[in-house]
């Protein structure tokens, strides 16, 4: 990136990272326009030489490695739990298909969505039973409906003036009596409540609950990593490892909803 280019975009991010400046943007729902800007998939290239763990955006850390291998362990329990042999799976933001690799010798039927076509690419070489569908969700007319839906990590790129839109499509794709899995980083301050940074929304568990209860009977919704329950915004929150960022996979929420 040159020289200009991070001054813009600091430039950029220090101006968003404002919930005054933000409280204008939402009213005016001109958030989409942000997202377009800034989410790190729409241009990110996968590198052959990188393992999938580094193509999915994450770093090779003992603290992401522990946070990721409880994630794994998650999904594989709870899709055990609920889907039986030649059930349908889907999987929202799979990325090079980390997760997905995770049910690639099963019985069931697994379908894909990415924005980012060149990791669709990279999934497809790896996981080629799958059928793959690129683009944004809310954009993407599916052909089918599915008994699990699951979408880790992607809830922080879905504007606030979509997220009920996006909840309904979720309700739509699903059979009756269907599972949806969320997990998704959470808010840890009171900065993050108020919506702080648009580039990133780390959402309050209370009002996903809210948004999510017309629709669906929640089952499970608690802190991914121990356990707790956190309403607005964890005032507990764990540290980053990483002198770089404040920010840490640790702090995620796990959802586990039926549809109604």
């Amino acid at each position: 990136m040159s020289f200009l280019k991070k001054i813009v975009k600091l430039i950029f991010h220090r101006t968003l990272n404002n919930f005054v400046i933000n409280f204008f943007i939402i009213k005016f729902k001109l958030e989409k326009v942000i997202y377009k800007f800034s989410n790190p998939y729409l241009k990110f290239s996968v590198q052959n030489n990188k393992s999938i763990q580094e193509n999915a955006g994450y770093s090779l850390r003992p603290e992401i490695d522990e946070v990721l291998i409880k994630s794994k362990l998650d999904l594989q329990t709870y899709s055990k739990n609920y889907l039986s042999e030649g059930a349908s799976i889907l999987d929202i933001g799979c990325g090079p298909g980390m997760y997905l690799s995770l049910f690639q010798n099963s019985n069931l039927q697994l379908f894909a969505t990415d924005l980012n076509a060149d990791m669709i690419e990279y999934s497809k070489r790896h996981i080629p039973n799958c059928k793959y569908y690129q683009g944004s969700f809310l954009d993407i007319e599916f052909l089918e409906t599915y008994n699990f839906v699951y979408c880790i990590g992607v809830l922080v790129y879905i504007p606030l003036s979509d997220i009920k839109k996006f909840i309904q499509k979720l309700y739509s794709i699903l059979k009756p009596n269907s599972i949806l899995y969320l997990n998704y980083p959470h808010a840890i301050s009171l900065f993050d409540y108020l919506y702080n940074d648009l580039t990133y929304i780390q959402y309050a568990p209370q009002r996903v609950e809210e948004w999510l209860e017309p629709y669906f009977t929640i089952i499970k919704h608690e802190h991914a990593f121990d356990g707790r329950k956190v309403e607005t915004y964890d005032k507990q929150p764990y540290k980053s490892l990483n002198p770089n960022t404040t920010r840490t996979y640790k702090n995620s929420y796990l959802l586990i909803a039926q549809k109604k």
